[in-house]
């Protein structure tokens, strides 16, 4: 009997001590080990203000926070992105332009209940005007290009210019180059509120405007183009801005009235509702990233002159600038 019971007590302190190395072993494994970490989708866009501060974004994500981060394309400031981030499909939009999406912004972040969440501003105040390069105005001697609109200075004085500005898809009338339909920038309703006799044609993206404006650049021709600030063509041409009419709350997005011009926006940073729980130290860190006007400009203007991938500028200027992105990090 007394056999048996000492059998029976080292048969249970064996037990507790292999639960207790069980348990020992359990607590030295790594975090990362033990916990899996969900991919944290940022959303990319179709500009390359946009694209390169998601690139700073993601490379400090990963590299200083150790975190999964993958990319989804959305257009800017549409619906598929607010529904996508109401779904759970994307977690964050480092730039949205509030005067692009205020119907979107009123259904998804503003209402009652929110379905999307704004945690604050990235730092970008942005600009939107239409321009024409110096030379159109003032000429250049040094190239042999005479003034074409010497009198250009505000939307009242495009009239006078119809012709110069006029192509053979425009006919008579002139020609104000858009980006893309789906930013909502009313070109038509501003010309139709104005008065001005010109017709807007949308290159499609980006990267066909600019290569248009370069292209009017290198030739000397007069070109009415959208353009916003910050933006790196304002450091590779000369520009001229024409004068608009002051924005009011009267004009849209706010009011309903498009003789004016575009307010200025305070680019904001959108979520997915449960981006916080679910990824709390990216949540702390993105909601610390600040970019300033000049810093995204310098970015992309290296990623255009050098001839760089969107991730290559990013590392760039995160590699010559650890004291300004230190602050961000949790």
């Amino acid at each position: 009997m007394t056999k048996r019971k000492n059998n029976w007590i080292r048969l249970s302190l064996m037990g507790v001590l292999v639960m207790a190395l069980a348990a020992g072993i359990a607590c030295s494994q790594p975090a990362e080990e033990t916990e899996t970490r969900g991919t944290l989708y940022l959303v990319d866009q179709d500009w390359n203000g946009q694209l390169v501060t998601t690139a700073v974004m993601r490379i400090l994500l990963e590299q200083e926070m150790d975190h999964n981060v993958a990319t989804k394309f959305a257009p800017a400031d549409s619906a598929p992105l607010f529904i996508g981030l109401e779904e759970g499909d994307f977690h964050f939009v480092c730039c949205n332009w509030p005067s692009y999406s205020a119907a979107l912004l009123e259904e998804y972040v503003d209402a009652d209940e929110a379905k999307v969440q704004r945690i604050g501003t990235v730092g970008i105040t942005g600009e939107t005007g239409w321009y024409v390069p110096s030379y159109v105005i003032n000429g250049d001697p040094d190239r042999g290009i005479a003034p074409v609109a010497p009198d250009l200075k505000t939307v009242a004085d495009l009239n006078q210019y119809k012709s110069v500005f006029a192509t053979s898809d425009t006919g008579d009338k002139g020609r104000l180059l858009e980006f893309t339909a789906a930013w909502d920038t009313s070109p038509g309703e501003r010309l139709a509120a104005f008065g001005v006799d010109f017709q807007p044609v949308f290159a499609g993206s980006e990267g066909a405007a600019l290569a248009e404006l370069d292209a009017a650049f290198e030739r000397g021709d007069p070109i009415l183009t959208y353009l916003w600030e910050p933006h790196w063509a304002h450091a590779k041409y000369d520009l001229v801005q024409i004068e608009m009419p002051e924005w009011t709350s009267d004009c849209y997005p706010e009011g309903e009235s498009y003789n004016c011009g575009f307010p200025t926006d305070s680019v904001a940073k959108l979520a997915w509702p449960g981006f916080q729980e679910e990824f709390p130290e990216a949540y702390q860190f993105l909601n610390n990233f600040q970019m300033t006007n000049a810093q995204q400009n310098e970015i992309v203007l290296n990623l255009t002159e050098n001839d760089l991938t969107v991730r290559q500028a990013a590392q760039a200027w995160i590699d010559a600038n650890e004291d300004i992105w230190k602050a961000w990090i949790p």
